[in-house]
Parts: structure tokens; sequence; C-alpha cells
């Protein structure tokens, strides 16, 4: 269905009214097809966005409502910069370049193929109006897998600082709109691939959507396919940069030298909160140390506070600073007890006895940091399980995403991108690997 200045003469000429002809065109069609969309006038683009943003079609002193489900454009060019075109650009959502063909066997039967009548579709398969509401309403209820989510919070870093670099041009930006636009999308490919959940071959849809700019396509690609094995690259670089850090001589006599314990730096201990430390086996009930206070605090005595949280509801210790009274109501504190507290390994000395608090477990030591407060042993141990956990989660990744997938959005050429980066991250798995082995061999 094509948009057209197509008038009606009687009324311009018998109510001397400036009214568009409706029937069989835009205003009251469901599938829409824009052919040369930017070489449309100004007057046609403007009425255009109304349409597509409130599906509201003005018409003389007529307002009418569109019942447009699709739109489909086509173009030889880009919108011209710099002449007031992006408004409407940016409400394409789903952005296709079609080039020449390049397979031989394809372009052979295109050349010889013979043009033919479609045949006459089942009633069974007409997408009624019925149909076409329940799609949308169930398509709203499918839910967001915590890889995808992950994926999406890297590919947001990746082109916003694609877009600092470019000067921010806004050629890779990305709307609010366009991000909400892009979720009912994979909500909808999760739908209609029968799935209750979006997956990462959902997410993958979005290399059609994020790019501005023809010469920005490759940065975009890279960015949303990099960003599905962001956690398992990042894991392998982790570990190798703490493989070499462990051939290092000088820190390795240090470690070993070290007692067979966690450093007492205060990066060892689990964080609650994002404020706070936990004080392990205190006699009054699960109570917190401010990890603020600890940084500033040294082995010599301190005056502290010990109170009960009213809000969250757990004991709440902090030290007080000469010359600032506590304030007990900003802090909703009850029961304060005035106490002596001091630094020590591992923990603090509280009224006279020690306590240490909660370390990071195995999984979250995943840092080099961390690794080089172990003695040589242990740190080779828990890369080793590191290393496992990293590969057992990216094979699940593979293996629940893109194994003889069968997403009807994706093109041949979409799962080429994915498996080209799948072999990549295999690589780097595999050189990881010989490197973890031959350091374990070494340090026999």
């Amino acid at each position: 269905m094509i948009f057209t200045e197509s008038l009606s003469i009687s009324r311009l000429k018998n109510d001397d009214r400036y009214e568009r002809l409706t029937a069989g065109y835009l205003p009251e069609a469901d599938v829409v097809f824009l052919d040369e969309i930017w070489k449309a006038g100004p007057s046609i683009q403007n009425t255009l966005l109304t349409v597509i943003n409130e599906h509201i079609f003005h018409n003389g002193g007529q307002i009418m409502h569109a019942p447009m489900k699709v739109l489909i454009a086509a173009s030889n060019e880009l919108p011209a910069k710099e002449e007031g075109l992006e408004a409407l650009w940016d409400r394409f959502l789903v952005r296709m370049v079609s080039n020449c063909i390049e397979s031989d066997a394809s372009f052979f039967k295109m050349i010889k193929g013979v043009g033919g009548e479609m045949s006459e579709l089942a009633g069974s398969l007409y997408i009624t109006e019925e149909l076409y509401s329940v799609w949308q309403d169930e398509s709203r209820t499918v839910g967001i897998q915590d890889l995808v989510v992950n994926a999406i919070k890297a590919l947001r870093k990746s082109l916003a600082a694609f877009e600092k670099e470019d000067g921010n041009q806004l050629r890779y930006y990305v709307s609010d709109r366009r991000w909400r636009k892009a979720y009912r999308l994979m909500q909808t490919s999760a739908y209609l691939n029968g799935r209750q959940e979006i997956n990462l071959s959902d997410y993958l849809v979005l290399t059609h959507c994020f790019w501005n700019d023809d010469e920005c396509i490759p940065n975009v690609l890279n960015s949303i396919v990099s960003s599905i094995s962001d956690t398992v690259v990042k894991g392998m670089n982790r570990i190798d940069k703490s493989l070499r850090q462990m051939m290092i001589p000088d820190k390795q006599k240090a470690t070993q030298s070290a007692p067979m314990c966690l450093s007492s730096d205060s990066n060892d201990f689990a964080e609650y909160d994002y404020f706070y430390y936990l004080v392990e086996n205190y006699p009054d009930g699960e109570t917190y140390f401010s990890k603020w206070d600890y940084a500033s605090l040294t082995n010599q005595l301190h005056d502290g506070i010990r109170y009960y949280d009213t809000k969250r509801k757990k004991i709440i210790i902090h030290t007080l600073i000469a010359g600032k009274p506590f304030d007990a109501t900003s802090q909703n504190a009850s029961n304060l007890v005035k106490i002596k507290i001091q630094r020590c390994q591992n923990g603090a000395i509280i009224d006279g006895t020690p306590y240490a608090f909660r370390k990071k477990s195995t999984r979250q030591l995943n840092s080099p940091g961390l690794l080089q407060t172990l003695p040589i042993y242990q740190r080779i141990s828990v890369i080793q399980d590191i290393f496992k956990t990293c590969v057992s989660d990216w094979e699940d990744v593979v293996a629940n995403n893109f194994k003889n997938c069968d997403n009807i959005f994706l093109s041949s050429a979409d799962l080429a991108l994915v498996n080209r980066m799948i072999k990549e991250v295999g690589e780097l798995i595999k050189a990881t690997e010989v490197k973890l082995n031959n350091v374990v061999v070494m340090m026999k």
C-alpha cells in the first residue's frame, strides 16, 4: 500500500475542502509499503511522523485513526544529513541492507526464474484482528534471561564508548524510545518462536536495529556480537593476567613467604548493601561494620558506636569522628552503645575482643588482585576452578541459544556472525587452557 497525494476533487470544488482520498491508501491500510521514502516532500514526511507516532491521520478537518500494523519503506539511499530527517529515520526500528546477490546458485535461480501468480492462502493462515490482538497481549508477558540483561549492559557501554570516541555525533546513539521498541521486538521474536523468555538468539535481532550510519555498521555488529561473549572473554583475560603475575619471581617469593591465609586487605572482605562488612560470630547478633570507617581505621584505639538500625533491622558499628556528633535520626538508630575499636589482622578488635570479617567466597575471588593474596598452590587450584566454571557456563550459553538455532527471524548471515565469534572464543579458551596447564606443570 503506497502513500500518495490523491485529492478529492469533488470536495475541493463543491465544499472548498482540501481532503485526500483514503480508501485503498495508507490511512486505511493495515500493511503499508513506501518506496523511495526519502524523496517524499516535507508535508508527506511530517504526516508520516504523526501516523507512526500516534496512528492519527489529519484529513482536512477530519481526524482518522490509522489501523496500520506494519510500515515497510525502501530507498536506494540513506536520509540526507542536516535536512531534518533524523526524527523520521529514528522511527524505523529494523533497518536491513539489501545488497546484490553474491551466491552464483541464487543468482542464476533469479535470472532464470519465471514469475508466477501467488497462490491463495488457506483461511487458517490469515492473521485476523483477534489473533493479532492475542499475539500483542501474550507477547508482552515474555520475560528476559539474565544472560540477555548482561549482554545489553555490555552493549550500552560499548556503544557509549564508540559515541564518545566519535565526538558525540549521535551516530552510535540509541534513544530510550528505541531501546523500548527493541525490547518489544525481542519479546515478539521469543513469543513467535514459542519461548516465554528472551534468549540470546532473540537479542541477535538487534544487529538490524542500532546502526544510524552505514559507516558505523561494522562497529555496531561487533559490539552486539561481542557483548554475547563479554563474560567469558573477561573471565579468560583475568585468568591470563593471574597466570602472568604468578610467573613474576619477586611476587611469587613474597606470596610463598606469606602466611597461608588471606591478606587483611579490605578488598578480601565480602560487601553487604555496598557499605558494610559482616562481623563474624558477634555475640549480639548479625552485626555489620562500616567499610568506609574501616578504611581509615588504625591499630590505635578509636571511639566507636554500636546501634540497631531499625530500617535495615541489623546491628551497625561506626567509628566516631571528633567534633562531629552522631546523628541517630538520620541513621535510624536505636539502642546506642559506645565502644572502643581498632584495626587488626582480617578484621577489628571491638571492646578488646578480636572479630574477623567475612571473606569473599571462592567465586568472588575471580580477580587477579585477590588471587595474588593466596599461597601459590591455592592460587592454582582457584584458577583451575574459575576456568572450569567459565568454560562450563559458556558451553551452556552456546548449547541453549545457538546450537541448532532455528529462530525464524535470523538469517544465515546473522548466524555466521555468531559462529565466527564462537570459534574465536573457542580459540581463546584453548590458548588459556594451554597456559594454565603449563603453569601447573612448572609449579609442581
